[in-house]
């Protein structure tokens, strides 16, 4: 089945990155990946727009800038195209798209992003200079945080591994996780999958009323409930993986007891391990994964990753 993503572009280096990215997972891992190259054009001035509805020399402006605008964002379009091409991609697997800005950068990706029902966005970290939106906090941040409907890629720096480390805490959020990373990688005989949970542990959870009996018995406690519900969760994963192609012999489970903070954890295995690209929910258990913690700091941090966030 073919997978369709949207890649937005800015022009920038970092949204050139993500061409390389995709032109690697697309010969690797992930089979018939159609790829959309999508620029939403600079707007026209709105006190230009406005003296050019009375203003013959204000009407020609906007004009010639609308033409400027739309030239240029045809020729970065067309550039791209032709990297992909040049990467292997075939052209039936290419397409080129572009919109005038309405709302916003950030609301006008997801809005062809969800009008087109693609399986995910695909965004550079950065844009294309310091007076553009970089990324925290502004466009790719935007996106992220308001994509409730579509999966977000977010492309680093140069990623040149294609394994995939797949970030679980057990819960239903996380099964979505799987089931968007079964898809796109599913039906690739030579695919291969890590799942990765950093278990309980009392570290971030200690009061000052609590002695070490008691740490150690709520620590026993928790690590056994929680190899109870990985275990469920595991069994059910696999089969979400083997639904869409990946058999159980290529995906590989990992559990870390180790350290005090479950992004660090991520982190350390994605670079230990030689990982390219990180999957991670949006939300798990309590909201662990909810963006401002576990999944917002391997976004800040990951800037050498691409990290896919899903929920």
């Amino acid at each position: 089945m073919e997978k369709k993503v949207l890649l937005a572009l800015d022009g920038s280096v970092a949204s050139l990155n993500t061409l390389a990215y995709l032109a690697m997972m697309e010969a690797a891992v992930i089979n018939d990946l159609g790829v959309v190259l999508y620029h939403v054009m600079d707007p026209i001035p709105p006190h230009l727009r406005r003296h050019g509805q009375a203003e013959p020399e204000s009407h020609r402006l906007v004009t010639q800038l609308e033409e400027r605008f739309r030239q240029s964002a045809e020729e970065r379009l067309e550039r791209a195209r032709e990297q992909l091409l040049s990467y292997g991609f075939a052209p039936d697997k290419v397409e080129v798209r572009m919109r005038p800005r309405v709302a916003g950068l950030a609301k006008d990706i997801l809005f062809e992003a969800e009008r087109g029902l693609y399986d995910a966005v695909v965004l550079g970290r950065r844009g294309a200079n310091r007076l553009q939106e970089v990324f925290l906090g502004s466009v790719a941040n935007k996106v992220v945080q308001h994509a409730d409907r579509v999966p977000v890629w977010v492309v680093g720096d140069r990623v040149t591994s294609h394994r995939v480390l797949c970030a679980v805490d057990g819960s239903s959020a996380s099964l979505k996780t799987v089931d968007h990373l079964a898809f796109m990688l599913g039906d690739n005989p030579a695919c291969e999958v890590t799942l990765f949970h950093v278990g309980a542990n009392l570290t971030n959870f200690r009061r000052p009323e609590l002695g070490p009996e008691d740490d150690q018995d709520l620590e026993a406690q928790l690590q056994a409930l929680d190899r109870r519900q990985m275990s469920q969760f595991t069994a059910r994963a696999l089969e979400i993986m083997a639904e869409g192609g990946i058999k159980p012999s290529r995906v590989r489970v990992l559990l870390s007891q180790n350290g005090d903070s479950v992004s660090r954890a991520i982190l350390a295995q994605a670079r230990q391990g030689d990982y390219g690209t990180v999957v991670i929910g949006r939300r798990g258990h309590g909201q662990s994964f909810f963006m401002g913690h576990v999944s917002d700091r391997i976004l800040h941090k990951g800037a050498d990753l691409a990290v896919w966030v899903v929920g």
